[in-house]
């Protein structure tokens, strides 16, 4: 029995209804899909008209004919023998090589530090001869000497710009300024009893996929009309309210979504930014036929990437991420101005989030801390380490005195950072996963979303209000103006909307 194609024993041998012909099988049938002839009669043929031929005991091929002497064995085990022989050496050589090519470089990483060991020595020589210079001159050393840790720092971290520093300076006295004009809510803002009574009012259903379902993050353009969300089916979809439709559904990461934002003009068509799980964070500017189309794509990160936030001046923004990495950017360019890395935290950031005066930035750690850092001379001001598991979120009050914190230990706690002290700690029910934190515009009322809302008085930490229409856990918080409502995201794909009716 042999096929009528190659000549040989098939090992899955089928017969022709049609020619009665035997083929292997994988041989007629990409004959078939070529052809769609039978190879022997030239007659029209499919996969259909083939019959498996099961043979009892199963076919044997024939042992090639170099094979079946003892010379030929012997010759074939010989040249296998040299074969093996030939990639041994081969390998002996790749390893001489290597251990060279490592004793090279230990050898230079010796000399280095050697090198180094000296310059500093030069150095600190230097600085003791100019100080007894100085000294025996009467005069003093313009600038303080700096520290061993100042310098590393200076090394590892590049300062920022004059003008980028001088306009963070100007826009930190601004509005302190126009703080200080409201520190109480205007007649208008949403009283304690008005936040009880609040019902879901309205709703969108059914965003991003059904696979992968779920949004991930939320924002709120400055008008309240368009709404941008982020979805674990990897896409960002923006939604107008006033269309009642998604304007702009769009695609180019690769994994989930981890956090969006507008850039926060007043404007109705504003760019935004999104971050996400594949180490990107990406810049969507408008567009006439599409609504918004990608502007800029930041590969910045090493790692994924958990956090994005935007200076109150806008035109600046952060992103941070897994790899221990925080990083300053400019919103023209979407280039970095600045890198920092925190030598003694290598456990990943979860986020991040912009002081509203912009001079100081909070970031939340895989390993439970929440840490404090001074943005113009990237250096940590003070840590918050009382938290268990990672640090889920974090916002800051409007007034800039506290910022509230979330771990994966079901605790809420809140900071005064005059204090430097734990002013406040909701602890939430066993099993609670808290997703987000939002502050009201005057720092009255703070929203909790996770496996529901709620809404606690930030002075006292009392409970006001709790909204169970999520079917999934909440991911997303953004209040009106003026805390005249709530808006949420879910990983049931729905975005709500709390108000009065």
């Amino acid at each position: 029995m042999f096929c009528a194609i190659s000549g040989e024993a098939p090992e899955q041998p089928v017969v022709s209804v049609k020619s009665g012909n035997i083929f292997e099988r994988r041989l007629i049938e990409k004959y078939i899909s070529e052809h769609g002839r039978d190879p022997v009669t030239n007659e029209e043929i499919t996969a259909d008209d083939l019959i498996e031929i099961k043979t009892t005991p199963e076919t044997v091929k024939p042992r090639p004919p170099k094979l079946s002497s003892v010379p030929s064995l012997l010759s074939s085990l010989q040249n296998e023998w040299d074969s093996v022989m030939l990639e041994s050496f081969t390998l002996k050589q790749q390893y001489q090589q290597v251990r060279q090519e490592l004793s090279h470089a230990l050898y230079q990483n010796d000399a280095a530090t050697r090198v180094i060991a000296r310059l500093k020595k030069e150095r600190d020589a230097a600085r003791d001869a100019l100080a007894n210079i100085q000294a025996h001159l009467g005069t003093t050393t313009p600038t303080a000497q700096p520290s061993r840790e100042q310098e590393s720092m200076d090394v590892d971290q590049p300062n920022l710009p004059e003008e980028v520093i001088e306009k963070m300076n100007t826009t930190s006295a601004r509005l302190s300024e126009m703080r200080r004009g409201k520190k109480k809510p205007p007649t208008e803002f949403a009283s304690v009893e008005k936040v009880q009574e609040y019902t879901q009012t309205s709703s969108i259903p059914s965003l991003h996929s059904a696979r992968s379902a779920g949004i991930t993050a939320l924002d709120v353009n400055s008008t309240g009309n368009l709404i941008l969300t982020g979805g674990n089916d990897k896409h960002v979809q923006v939604y107008d309210k006033s269309e009642d439709k998604v304007i702009a559904n769009l695609a180019g990461h690769t994994k989930k979504v981890t956090a969006i934002r507008f850039r926060g003009q007043e404007e109705e068509n504003d760019v935004f930014l999104s971050a996400s799980a594949d180490k990107h964070v990406r810049l969507w500017v408008p567009d006439e036929k599409k609504g918004y189309k990608l502007g800029h794509n930041i590969s910045a990160h090493k790692g994924e990437v958990t956090g994005i936030s935007v200076h109150p001046c806008k035109d600046y923004f952060v992103s941070a991420g897994g790899d221990s990495k925080w990083i300053f950017y400019d919103f023209e360019t979407a280039q970095s101005i600045m890198e920092t890395v925190d030598s003694e935290n290598q456990s990943g950031y979860t986020s991040i989030s912009f002081h509203p005066d912009g001079n100081l930035l909070a970031t939340g750690t895989n390993d439970s801390v929440v840490q404090i850092w001074d943005v113009k001379s990237q250096k940590i001001a003070t840590n918050f380490g009382e938290h268990t598991g990672k640090i889920n979120a974090l916002a800051f009050s409007e007034n800039g005195y506290i910022v509230a914190t979330a771990s994966e230990d079901n605790l809420v706690k809140l900071w005064d950072l005059r204090k430097l002290s734990n002013t406040k700690t909701f602890t939430l029910d066993d099993g609670y996963k808290v997703q987000s934190l939002a502050f009201d515009d005057y720092g009255q009322y703070l929203a909790v979303g996770g496996n529901d809302v709620r809404v606690f008085k930030a002075k006292d930490g009392s409970s006001i209000a709790t909204f169970s229409d999520n079917t999934a856990d909440v991911t997303g918080l953004h209040w009106s103006p003026l805390a005249q409502g709530l808006v949420t995201s879910s990983l049931d794909r729905t975005v709500r909307f709390y108000g009065s009716n």
